[in-house]
């Protein structure tokens, strides 16, 4: 799960904070929004009909980002409040990024949408708002001690 997320997150590594102006950053961040609505309401094909050919590989069905994405979302629990949320400009895409807490989780926790002008996906990160690099480092030590082991 830690791979798939890190390999969701690529897109987003070159990302530097921007604040586009005008009505395109206004898109942009009602896209984003409603992205978020639709992955809270387990609205999958909406969101697969959103998404670049290249994302949708990346899943291979609505019924995978749905078992994927359901699981990430039943973790954390229901919102309850949004600590920032703003658009960032990764020409010529565009990135939502919303920082939110959740009822089940110990710190807030990002959800990011990589967009295109025409508003489709090509990139989705769920991550932690304060990322703990020695947590990432525990689960690849453990997964080369078991290889070790065989």
């Amino acid at each position: 799960m830690v791979l798939r997320l890190a390999l969701l997150g690529l897109a987003l590594v070159a990302c530097a904070p921007g604040t586009p102006g005008g009505r395109t950053a206004g898109k942009a961040l009602e896209q984003g929004r409603t992205y978020t609505n639709w992955l809270y309401g387990a609205e999958y094909s909406k969101l697969w009909d959103r998404f670049t050919p290249e994302l949708q590989r990346v899943f291979g069905s609505a019924a995978e980002l749905g078992s994927f994405a359901g699981k990430a979302v039943t973790q954390l629990g229901r919102e309850q409040r949004t600590v920032d949320e703003h658009i960032a400009e990764l020409k010529p895409e565009r990135v939502y990024s919303r920082t939110t807490a959740f009822t089940a989780a110990r710190q807030p926790v990002v959800i990011e949408w990589t967009l295109t002008k025409d508003g489709s996906v090509t990139g989705l990160a769920v991550r932690p708002a304060f990322f703990d690099s020695s947590a990432v480092t525990a689960e690849v030590d453990s997964v080369n001690d078991k290889q070790r082991e065989q």
